[in-house]
């Protein structure tokens, strides 16, 4: 999916900055086919054509295929071979439309947030005429105005074969066919799952520790309880953003400086900077202006990039909170490792995940009176609230207790291999 990012009709920094509202909701929508379904018909069918040569030469005995990649999912369709989905979503994206009593109207946010509507859950009383709108909203922009109904035609035509896309697949689940979905009931909105779907729990790749990767990283982090901020390579921060951060972290700094805990007065942050702008964060510049005090005392590090993996510094057991922006990655790798959040969400699906947080007692929506900015007004107590506040303990020890389950027989790697090779016997 993150290939669509490079065509230059779908340019990402304009939707950097949309505030989620009634005006903007075609806006969210058209981003979010753009980037499920970012071919046109030639480019399509070359890679159908290409995945077809390559199930005909190879007869997989199964094929486990992305949700969002359409060209496969038509090839596997047409070829009538043997496969599942293995999903990078969650089980609310697959199931809105089982569930019972019009609750998808009412209870949840619009599906897959497509919309970016960025409404609480449960959803108030209120706010749930709004929903309802966004989701017949949906209905009739898919119905008369989608844009894959010119490429479902491209294709029929030059392959024969019938366009499956991740919409579809959401509407019209194949007969036979599991959806592998990262993610489980524990750390889900409470839904009814239907029968084709296969909570697996978090899909964590295994890593490299820290201390193997980057030494010096390691022993800074053994230093002291650490907050680790990373919003993820695709969000870009603005000098005005970072400033807000900035001051937000001062005020947790200062904080900390007069807490119970002694070793609270050694806090550090690990912030990975993805800039939007040509701006510094050196000596002279006014991030540093802010956190010079501590950046100077090796008490912040801001850098460009982390050779660990996320998963291997969230590992790291001075890591009290992951402060990230609610992508579906950043939230499990989180939540595998027992680890509190912050969640600074922006775009898509990333505000049902700051949702989650919020409803499982393991975090706190950080920007939302703002979003999808930042602000240091709402922002530092939403990191002394998870770091140093009354309910501070209460979210590790609920956090370790979901990433017990999270880790059950091996984790969901391990759950959806061996659901994989079970369908090999079938």
């Amino acid at each position: 999916m993150l290939a669509a990012w490079s065509k230059p009709e779908i340019r990402l920094e304009e939707y950097n900055g949309l505030r989620p509202s009634f005006w903007n909701t075609p806006k969210f929508l058209k981003l979010l086919l753009s980037t499920t379904c970012p071919w046109d018909g030639p480019e399509f069918v070359e890679v159908y054509q290409s995945i077809a040569r390559l199930l005909d030469c190879l007869r997989p005995d199964i094929t486990a295929v992305d949700p969002a990649f359409s060209p496969a999912l038509t090839a596997c369709h047409k070829l009538g071979v043997h496969y599942l989905i293995l999903a990078p979503n969650t089980i609310k994206d697959f199931s809105m439309q089982f569930q019972s009593g019009g609750q998808a109207l009412w209870k949840y946010p619009a599906p897959l947030d497509s919309l970016a509507s960025a409404l609480p859950y449960p959803i108030p009383w209120y706010l749930v005429p709004l929903n309802i709108y966004f989701i017949l909203y949906i209905v009739v922009y898919m119905t008369l105005f989608n844009p894959t109904k010119a490429l479902a035609k491209y294709v029929r035509t030059h392959t024969g074969a019938e366009l499956i896309t991740l919409s579809r697949l959401n509407r019209e689940p194949p007969p036979g066919v599991k959806y592998l979905v990262a993610n489980r009931p524990e750390i889900e909105f409470p839904v009814q799952i239907p029968a084709h779907v296969f909570p697996c729990g978090p899909i964590v790749r295994p890593a490299p520790t820290a201390s193997e990767v980057d030494p010096d990283l390691a022993s800074w982090l053994a230093k002291g309880p650490t907050v680790y901020l990373n919003l993820g390579t695709q969000v870009q921060t603005t000098e005005w953003d970072a400033l807000e951060i900035a001051r937000a972290l001062k005020k947790l700094f200062t904080k900390a400086e007069s807490h119970k805990d002694p070793r609270m007065r050694d806090l550090q942050v690990l912030w990975k900077l993805t800039k939007r702008g040509n701006y510094a964060v050196e000596p002279g510049s006014r991030v540093h202006g802010i956190l010079g005090d501590f950046i100077d005392q090796d008490r912040v590090r801001i850098l460009p990039w982390l050779t660990p993996e996320p998963s291997a510094i969230l590992a790291e057991r001075n890591v009290l909170c992951s402060v990230h922006h609610g992508g579906a990655n950043s939230f499990h790798e989180a939540a595998s490792a027992g680890v509190p959040h912050v969640v600074l969400p922006v775009w898509i699906d990333c505000f049902d995940f700051a949702n989650r947080a919020e409803m499982l007692g393991i975090g706190v929506w950080g920007n939302k009176s703002t979003v999808p900015m930042n602000s240091a007004r709402e922002l530092g107590p939403a990191l002394i609230e998870v770091v140093l506040g009354d309910r501070a303990d209460f979210m590790r020890s609920r956090a370790k207790d979901l990433a017990e389950m999270c880790n059950e027989d091996g984790g969901g790697r391990y759950v959806a291999a061996k659901i994989i090779m079970g369908e090999i016997g079938t």
